[in-house]
């Protein structure tokens, strides 16, 4: 029993995932190392506080749609939220969640979407420079008369 909890323990802390347990009232109550690698904070400045302290002020009922269970939209249990780091940037990540009713918590795990989002947000650009260019060139050059 205490090797599978001592291996549990580990494969927690050593996941690439985000993962926390969040209880009723939104205080983060356990989190692994994933969340300092992830966001630059110290563990310790997390367990025990608010999640929405790293959540933006725009996004704050998407973040109460994941960790909240009467507000969770039923039949997507995946949700994307961008969490804001210690230096102020924004990491984006796909989250999942289970609810663990005896501890009246949540469980979440989010994986790190950041580079993927970049890759999408500079590929919407080109092809808005694309299409800018296009129509540029079909629009007369000016107004002659």
């Amino acid at each position: 029993m205490e090797l599978g909890r001592r291996q549990s323990d580990r494969s927690f802390n050593e996941s690439q995932d985000l993962l926390a347990v969040v209880t009723a009232d939104g205080v983060l109550k356990i989190v692994n190392a994933a969340w300092g690698r992830a966001l630059g904070y110290r563990l310790d400045e997390l367990i025990g506080r608010p999640f929405f302290k790293v959540v933006d002020d725009h996004d704050r009922v998407t973040a109460l749609k994941l960790v909240n269970p009467r507000l969770a939209t039923p039949g997507s249990p995946v949700v994307e939220l961008a969490l804001r780091c210690k230096d102020l940037s924004y990491r984006s990540f796909l989250w999942n969640r289970r609810y663990i009713v005896a501890e009246q918590a949540v469980f979440i795990s989010g994986r790190d979407i950041t580079e993927r989002k970049k890759m999408e947000t500079t590929q919407n650009l080109r092809l808005y420079d694309v299409y800018a260019q296009a129509r540029k060139i079909k629009e007369p050059s000016g107004s002659g008369g």
